[in-house]
């Protein structure tokens, strides 16, 4: 399927989520809700946000050195700023964590596979600890939508995460499926999951960063959710922050679907969906949906006027030509 087909497909979806939304809702008072909106709880919610991406940044260092790549901790941030800005527009799967290893890559005069693993392996370590969060609380509480338990949906995307991890990384599998790629004659996506694997590897004998890199993983994530709970007050959402400990992972893992472009509709109809079953008005949690962007895209902008007085060695075309092409 090509790159425009692609789009088409992700646009489609994203004005189909747009309209069905704005059929469940009373616009007008989506409009006041929205207008109304605590401002000090916005900046709140961004500062904390801001924060979260400073521990992000510090374990994407951990990460880093068992690669045997070191890098001061402020280019590193403006790094990550700009992978942050990039999310907001990128309407492909290609992601900030591209342009973060890109940019680390020519930073470090590292392979780009080297520093896109990275990315990957730090990412998985933040799924890890959403799941750990999300599921805790899910068995606490008997949640159901649509006639499944949230529970159930937990332990269902626990046992496709595991099964992911057994299929890439255990050695049997490992072997076969290197072998299979090669006998397809696609060696390049035989050296890129040999990469992650090497990788892997390398960080499961360093039992103390393992350790450091779940733990810190699951402050950055208790501040996503945190972020989304201050949000919630800036329009007087009543609700206990443990619903926020369920409901705010199920969301954040969304992001990993890439079926719209940028998340946009598919996020807030889950905010809709989920939040609905506690008796949210579809305005108050569409409304909530769309501060938790906004706070994000406060976050972000940082990184556009970073990438703005960055030195760059290619320009944006040729970045995003080299991003399709691998």
């Amino acid at each position: 399927m090509s790159y425009r087909a692609k789009i088409l497909i992700k646009a489609t979806i994203t004005v189909a989520l747009l309209s069905f939304l704005g059929y469940q809702m009373d616009l007008g008072r989506f409009v006041q809700i929205l207008s109304s909106a605590n401002l000090f709880f916005v900046l709140l919610a961004t500062l904390v946000h801001i924060v979260g991406v400073f521990l992000l940044v510090l374990r994407w260092r951990m990460v880093l050195r068992n690669f045997d790549i070191s890098i001061e901790f402020v280019p590193l941030t403006k790094i990550t700023f700009i992978g942050y800005f990039f999310n907001l527009f990128l309407p492909s799967g290609i992601g900030g964590d591209f342009f973060r290893a890109y940019y680390l890559s020519k930073r470090k005069n590292r392979g780009m596979s080297t520093t896109l693993t990275t990315t990957l392996l730090e990412r998985s370590a933040g799924m890890c600890a959403l799941l750990a969060i999300g599921t805790f609380f899910a068995a606490t509480r008997n949640i159901v939508v649509e006639g499944v338990p949230l529970f159930s949906v937990f332990l269902l995307v626990i046992a496709l995460y595991a099964l992911g991890n057994v299929v890439l990384f255990h050695s049997w599998t490992h072997q076969r499926i290197s072998s299979f790629l090669r006998k397809r004659k696609l060696e390049q996506w035989e050296a890129k999951m040999e990469l992650v694997y090497q990788g892997l590897n390398t960080l499961r004998n360093n039992k103390r960063t393992i350790v450091a890199a779940l733990l810190l993983s699951l402050v950055i994530q208790f501040f996503a959710i945190t972020i989304t709970w201050i949000a919630a007050q800036a329009i007087e959402i009543q609700a206990p922050f443990r619903i926020f400990l369920i409901f705010v992972p199920l969301i954040n893992l969304s992001i990993m679907v890439p079926v719209t472009i940028a998340g946009i509709g598919l996020q807030e109809s889950l905010y809709y969906l989920l939040f609905s079953q506690i008796g949210l008005p579809a305005e108050m949690a569409v409304s909530l949906g769309v501060l938790a962007r906004l706070v994000y895209i406060l976050t972000a902008i940082p990184g556009g006027i970073i990438y703005s007085l960055y030195k760059k060695e290619e320009h944006l075309d040729e970045i995003l030509a080299e991003a399709e092409s691998s």
